[in-house]
């Protein structure tokens, strides 16, 4: 499925563009992990290169959402609801480089999870190594920990009250806190995310409620203190290579919109 085949809204310039310069569509979250279950939602992340007047001029558009469950409906998605999210090239890497978890993650995605693709997806795929650093124990850790707290405070009904009426926890914060912590450490040891996850049984029966709270948070604990081991000895670099990716979100920029040489940016950018 393409992005123009899921007849999504295209009453704003904004989501027009999203839609016709998108240059990579993924089917993600647990489709991508290979940790979904028959109550599972779709997810779909895209990257757009932004037109013109809004990558040089002063109108901005970051990210575009679309979601069959509003935001303010109050509910829970479950199967057959969808989520789209556009991301602006200029903001993916910016959250790239950053090391965050569901950014990164795209650079990664299995072949049959990627629903549209273009040669500017595969420059950002091929320079993949250029976003990588030491951040990724800051930044999965983080995330992974913020899982865990929240499940501790599910007394502020932080969590799906459904899954913590039936195993006493939210048990799919937890599996995200679990695959969190197993990807950081292929990060930091091999340099790279494999998907969908070989741990992907462990991560579905955390899921299902099949583990005990207690069970859980032994293996949390367990894979925290591995990503710190890791973390001391890991080759990654302190930080990503800024100037590579900057150099690298300039060429995809130009040669999407022919403007390689200062005549034709003076043209689209109307400046002559």
């Amino acid at each position: 499925m393409k992005l123009a085949e899921m007849e999504l809204e295209r009453d704003t310039e904004e989501q027009r563009m999203s839609q016709d310069n998108c240059i990579f569509l993924a089917r993600t979250g647990s489709q991508m992990y290979g940790t979904n279950t028959i109550n599972s939602d779709d997810d779909f992340t895209g990257i757009y290169i932004a037109s013109p007047d809004y990558s040089y001029g002063l109108k901005k558009c970051e990210m575009v959402e679309y979601r069959t469950n509003k935001v303010n409906s109050n509910k829970r998605n479950s199967v057959g609801d969808v989520d789209v999210n556009l991301y602006s090239l200029y903001k993916y890497v910016t959250l790239a480089l950053n090391n965050n978890p569901n950014i990164l993650e795209l650079l990664y995605v299995p072949d049959n999870c990627i629903l549209q693709t273009s040669k500017y997806y595969n420059m950002l795929r091929d320079n993949r190594q250029l976003f990588l650093s030491k951040k990724v124990y800051q930044s999965f850790r983080g995330y992974a920990h913020s899982q865990r707290s929240r499940v501790m405070r599910s007394g502020n009904n932080l969590g799906r009250k459904e899954l913590i009426k039936e195993h006493l926890f939210d048990t799919k914060m937890m599996s995200h806190n679990i695959r969190l912590y197993l990807e950081c450490m292929q990060l930091l040891n091999e340099g790279t995310i494999t998907l969908p996850l070989p741990e992907r049984k462990m991560v579905v029966q955390i899921k299902r409620g099949e583990w005990k709270l207690e069970e859980v948070l032994k293996k949390s604990d367990e894979l925290s203190d591995s990503c710190t081991r890791l973390y001391e000895n890991t080759r990654l670099p302190d930080t990503p290579d800024f100037e590579g990716v900057n150099k690298l979100l300039m060429n995809i920029q130009e040669e999407y919109w022919g403007i390689t040489d200062k005549n034709k940016r003076k043209k689209i950018l109307g400046i002559w």
